[in-house]
């Protein structure tokens, strides 16, 4: 009978630094190691900062509102993509839009940008609130799905605006009418940066389709079903890390 892998120990992502040595965390992080995760002295857990590198770390001391820990080896390492993911999403639901965040980091984005579209029954404001909620749930799903590098949660902008602020890359805009994928895909670059827009429900209006495709964009088609906005961005994620 072959034996069971060790369990994998618990990730926690210091977006601030991690460096082999002591370590002190307290507040929220330290109530989860000691409460939620139930870390007690000698226990094992993995710190990274979203750089790419990742430590094992050992706790020392273990209490409600604070823990001690040192911080050793680097377990694993990782070089930056060469092809940097972006998600462009229309705005949708807060709780279908916290899925898709979640989602899109574990298939692969590197950057996950919110769009308000003219035919979006969502509109361009987005509180502080919700900003840095949405870049917990980018953490929180980097730390389960155990990438090294954190995606970056973009503050909320008008379609129009993002196609005009675009600088570098490829933008692919997903659209029924679109070219199937496997014909997009050979004209994607394997380095760079590659976006892909998801309209809302209703899709993008013919102006703003015109605009995108003014910029360069491709239009393509993510199959021959119809799509939830969430379900769509997802699906596009996994396509482009695939290569």
């Amino acid at each position: 009978m072959t034996a069971a892998p060790p369990p994998v120990p618990p990730r926690v992502c210091l977006p601030e630094g991690v460096r082999p040595g002591p370590l002190t965390l307290r507040g929220a992080r330290a109530r989860h190691l000691a409460g939620s995760l139930r870390l007690r002295r000698g226990d094992e857990f993995l710190a990274f900062a979203g750089d790419g590198r990742e430590y094992r770390a050992r706790i020392l001391e273990s209490a409600r509102d604070l823990v001690t820990a040192t911080v050793g080896e680097l377990a694993r390492q990782a070089p930056p993509p060469t092809r940097v993911i972006e998600v462009w999403c229309a705005n949708v639901r807060a709780t279908r839009m916290e899925w898709a965040i979640e989602k899109c980091v574990e298939a692969g984005a590197d950057l996950f940008r919110p769009i308000a579209a003219e035919r979006g029954t969502r509109g361009a404001s987005l509180s502080e609130a919700r900003l840095e909620r949405w870049r917990r749930i980018a953490v929180e799903s980097s730390e389960q799905c155990g990438r090294l590098r954190l995606p970056a949660i973009a503050p909320i902008a008008p379609f129009a605006e993002a196609v005009a602020a675009r600088r570098e890359g490829t933008l692919l805009l997903a659209s029924p009418r679109g070219a199937p994928w496997s014909e997009a895909e050979a004209l994607l670059p394997k380095r760079g940066v590659v976006a892909v827009a998801i309209g809302p429900e209703g899709g993008f209006s013919a102006r703003e389709t015109a605009q995108a495709r003014a910029a360069g964009a491709i239009t393509v088609s993510l199959g021959p079903h119809t799509l939830r906005t969430e379900t769509a961005a997802v699906a596009a994620t996994v396509f482009l890390a695939r290569g």
